[in-house]
């Protein structure tokens, strides 16, 4: 199956959102990402270990939760630091109180990290790439779900599955819920590869970043 030609494409849409990427970047390399009213979609809570991310909402109210703080935050809040190892998530925020007020507005919430190298616009050009792609059925859905592991590993994304008992304290929490996330990430990415999937694909991702990767 051909793949859709992206690279030139400044909105990269799907029906939950997308991301927006200028065509003017400015130095931070940042990316706007979207999220269309009623969508309850998240990013889902994950890390990062490569890079310091930032956030800033240019529209509507989001519901963030960094390290052990979950807030609401709209344009007028700043930006918002997630260090490196940081759990974080964001989503909607009209699921709660505080947000009930953006409920019929488009979340638009800016992204760049710290190196600043391209990898965020590329994660996000070959993340939507192949949700677009995806093809139809139970075999399509495999296929996507490895595809999507496979460019999460490559771009410095841990997915959180389990968050790990408390029981032991907070140092053995962690251990166990990064152990996780290494062990099935790198599995199903390592199947994903052995079946010819890359993490970067031409037909998504401009010259100019295929240069930096």
């Amino acid at each position: 199956m051909p793949r859709t030609l992206l690279r030139d494409k400044e909105h990269l849409m799907i029906d939950e959102g997308g991301v927006e990427i200028p065509s003017d970047k400015d130095e931070r390399r940042s990316v706007t990402f979207l999220m269309r009213r009623g969508t309850r979609q998240t990013t889902g809570l994950h890390w990062h270990e490569e890079k310091t991310e930032y956030l800033q909402v240019l529209q509507g109210q989001a519901l963030v939760t960094v390290g052990d703080r979950t807030a609401v935050f709209g344009p007028d809040d700043g930006v918002i630091t997630v260090p490196r190892f940081t759990l974080h998530e964001f989503g909607r925020a009209d699921r709660v109180m505080e947000g009930a007020d953006s409920r019929e507005v488009d979340l638009r919430i800016m992204e760049w990290t710290e190196p600043s190298d391209g990898a965020k616009e590329t994660f996000f050009r070959n993340m939507l790439g192949v949700i677009i792609d995806r093809e139809a059925g139970i075999l399509g859905n495999i296929k996507l779900l490895l595809s999507l592991f496979v460019v999460m590993q490559r771009y410095d994304n841990y997915p959180v599955f389990i968050k790990g008992p408390t029981l032991f304290g907070k140092t053995v929490q962690s251990s166990i819920r990064r152990t996780t996330t290494y062990v099935v990430r790198g599995g199903i990415a390592l199947v994903g590869r052995l079946f010819g999937l890359k993490a970067t694909y031409p037909e998504y991702t401009p010259a100019s970043l295929l240069e930096l990767k």
